[in-house]
């Protein structure tokens, strides 16, 4: 690997982390919110509270997703730049042979049940 390739494929990766720290740091806070605000979404209809609260939670996650999603496709992609001298190491044969496409759906799954999750809780 180059030293570009090294240096951006080591930013990518901090990003994930960085980037799952920050989905569950705010949902955690949306959470918070949604349980110490139980008299402003208690009752039967919604409230512009509710609604302004529901386009947060979507919007906040949807960013939140794209950031995680990007960073794994980047990191994805620093598999191609293992030199070939470097490819026979059992490091990067377990690294280049990472389910990729299962990381990608499985943030987009948990993203969703997220804030599904949180959406439920506001409106029921």
């Amino acid at each position: 690997m180059t030293d570009f390739s090294n240096f951006w494929g080591a930013v990518r990766q901090r990003d994930v982390l960085v980037g799952f720290g920050f989905f569950v740091f705010a949902n955690v806070l949306l959470l918070g919110i949604v349980a110490l605000a139980n008299d402003v979404v208690a009752g039967g209809e919604s409230s512009g509270v509710q609604v302004a609260f529901a386009i947060i939670v979507v919007g906040l996650n949807f960013m939140l997703w794209l950031w995680n999603d990007s960073g794994i496709k980047d990191v994805q992609a620093s598999t191609k730049d293992i030199p070939v001298e470097d490819r026979d190491l059992v490091i990067s044969q377990n690294f280049i042979k990472s389910p990729w496409a299962m990381y990608r759906v499985l943030v987009a799954i948990i993203t969703v049940a997220v804030a599904g999750g949180l959406l439920f809780a506001v409106f029921s």
